[in-house]
């Protein structure tokens, strides 16, 4: 599954250049991923059972700078599904410009974690069924 999130580059997500600042399309990338789980119907800000709160969390980030986005430009972050393994996952991402040029690409690698245990738990079968096993 692909989820396509538009957002407009404002003053809040620039540096002295009018460029998109790192700090800010890392978040425009969280947000879509949040995006993604909503989608996928896997996290609403709720627990998924009434015995746990899990959270996810981000334990690798790799992203790599294409192009510029400038003030007022209207980006689509494209987030997809890469792969998983026992208990991690790894999400693919594009902010791409609206002529179609990607800008920024990466992905991040998450897991689940309990937060009243704190224990990093295995990737639930409501989730695991839309990402690939990791070869």
């Amino acid at each position: 599954m692909i989820t396509e999130s538009l957002y407009t580059i404002d003053g809040t997500h620039t540096d002295e250049l009018g460029h998109l600042n790192h700090v800010s399309a890392i978040k425009l990338l969280e947000f879509a991923r949040d995006d993604w789980y909503q989608q996928a119907g896997l996290w609403d800000g709720r627990p998924w059972t009434d015995k746990e709160t899990l959270g996810t969390i981000v334990v690798n980030v790799n992203v790599n700078y294409r192009l510029e986005c400038f003030l007022d430009e209207k980006v689509v972050v494209k987030t997809f599904p890469v792969s998983r393994g026992t208990k991690s996952y790894t999400i693919g991402q594009e902010i791409v410009k609206a002529g179609g040029q990607v800008a920024i690409d990466g992905e991040s690698t998450s897991v689940i974690m309990n937060l009243e245990t704190h224990e990093v738990i295995i990737v639930p079968q409501s989730m695991a069924q839309y990402l690939p096993t990791r070869s």
